[in-house]
């Protein structure tokens, strides 16, 4: 019975103290908060192992990318197509999260792990990139092009005009007109009696002419009885 009291004391001690021992590891953790050792970075404690679990979009991609020393990585290069999203390097308890605005243009040198007691960034355990696809727009354009046609009907003849765009074109159609006209003389007399190719001027002499050649015809006479009065 007494044997198994003290195994019971025994049990809870270790178990006081394994509680005891993770809580003073949380409180140190809490207390001391990972250094990233570099201000491109996010230093974040614990482990991550995809760009979901990191609160990075797209997946992991592969890079072009040198490693010196199994400390510090130097991305050279992306696929072409995609967009990278954040880089991970996790060294020791904690990992460094690299994020594009930060990191600027490629070349992204000696990025690495949080700092350890040392002073100096951990070993890499792993290290991943992630991305996503970039998407493209296309544009499309329509051109619209009007035609406008003018008809115009003139006593002269017909022109037609017809205009596209900026340019234009024009197409006159005007029919041969013959016409003769008669000079006229300003001042010249109008002949219009078509008998004779003088002018008419108005004054008519028939009456003149019949008494004329009745008072011939009577002189005749009386010359002929003067003559035969004087035979007798």
């Amino acid at each position: 019975m007494e044997r198994t009291f003290r195994r019971a004391l025994t049990a809870l001690a270790v178990s006081l103290g394994v509680s005891l021992g993770s809580a003073s590891i949380a409180a140190a953790a809490q207390a001391n908060p990972p250094v990233s050792g570099d201000p491109r970075a996010i230093a974040v404690a614990g482990n991550v192992t995809t760009c979901a679990g990191a609160g990075l979009g797209g997946e992991i991609i592969k890079v072009t990318s040198n490693i010196t020393g199994n400390t510090y990585i130097d991305i050279t290069a992306v696929p072409a197509g995609y967009q990278v999203t954040g880089v991970i390097v996790k060294g020791g308890p904690n990992y460094n999260k690299y994020l594009p605005p930060a990191l600027g243009s490629l070349p992204w040198d000696d990025l690495h792990a949080p700092l350890v007691e040392s002073g100096k960034p951990a070993e890499i355990s792993h290290w991943f990139v992630c991305g996503k696809k970039k998407t493209t727009t296309t544009t499309t354009t329509k051109t619209t092009t009007k035609t406008t046609t003018k008809t115009t009907t003139t006593s002269t003849g017909t022109s037609t005009s017809t205009s596209t765009g900026s340019s234009s074109s024009s197409t006159s159609s005007k029919p041969a007109t013959t016409s003769s006209s008669a000079a006229v003389v300003v001042g010249a007399p109008n002949n219009t009696s078509g008998k004779s190719g003088l002018a008419q001027t108005g004054f008519s002499g028939g009456t003149y002419v019949l008494v004329g050649g009745l008072l011939l015809i009577g002189g005749v006479a009386a010359l002929v009885l003067a003559r035969r009065r004087r035979r007798v």
